[in-house]
């Protein structure tokens, strides 16, 4: 089986980066050359890895299709191709239904929108994929975990849920900037707020469905320095900002 990436974004990249830092990259991969940096950057790590300077060029080789382009760039590029009707789409583009995929792509049939997130690169986060396929549950399953969806309007929800990373990395930021703030060095402030926040997310990944509602309890003491934060920004509604914040960014999606 021959992949092919139109589009060679950041995505695109821990993708690849994930399939070769895991020693699983067994198929001949190609990327087209627009990000001439980072396409040359990943060709240098494999004989496996080939850059095709026309994006006809690249489609007409690979059986799976890799879209990875800017959401307002979709259209125009996907309506310049030609596809065959054996050939599977991955499309990592917001917002762009399987529908308006379809339109763009025919003859090709096999149609899938996916969320990679930047950990894959070291094998590790959730990956959505709608509509459920074994093949592509399985091929994704060796860079993350592979969630199938069964319905489109709620794979927006985990679209949505996503936007919470660079929020999640100014958290731990602020973590370090206020230690430092009070004398402790950057270094040992960033190690304490970094390996604190990934021994919490383990035992989170470790909890099923019930237990993750319990883990806040379980971590207060009456009257203790727990219960004090969490008391006082549930009293301004902080918990209640993300929620609203998600259903905007789900309108955003057209949901």
């Amino acid at each position: 089986m021959k992949l092919g990436f139109v589009g060679t974004g950041a995505i695109a990249e821990a993708i690849i980066t994930g399939l070769l830092r895991n020693g699983k990259c067994e198929h001949e991969i190609l990327i087209s050359h627009r990000n001439r940096e980072r396409s040359e950057r990943l060709a240098q790590q494999s004989e496996k890895i080939a850059v095709v300077d026309e994006n006809q060029a690249l489609v007409d080789q690979v059986d799976w299709i890799v879209i990875s382009v800017l959401p307002d760039q979709a259209e125009p590029v996907l309506r310049s191709l030609h596809f065959r009707e054996r050939q599977t789409i991955l499309s990592l583009v917001a917002g762009l239904s399987v529908s308006s995929l379809e339109s763009l792509v025919r003859p090709a049939g096999k149609i899938h929108r996916v969320i990679p997130m930047p950990p894959i690169e070291k094998g590790l986060g959730p990956i959505p994929i709608y509509p459920p396929d074994t093949s592509v549950e399985s091929f994704f399953g060796q860079i993350g975990t592979a969630i199938p969806v069964l319905d489109e309007q709620l794979f927006t929800t985990f679209s949505a849920c996503s936007a919470v990373m660079a929020s999640f990395f100014e958290i731990v930021a602020t973590l370090a900037r206020w230690m430092e703030s009070k004398g402790v060095d950057s270094q040992s402030a960033a190690a304490y707020a970094t390996s604190m926040i990934h021994a919490l997310s383990s035992l989170a990944l470790d909890a099923d469905e019930s237990q993750l509602q319990e883990l806040s309890a379980e971590c207060l003491t009456k009257g203790g320095l727990n219960e004090q934060v969490l008391h006082e920004c549930q009293n301004e509604d902080w918990f209640d900002v993300i929620p609203a914040k998600l259903d905007r960014i789900l309108m955003r999606l057209g949901h």
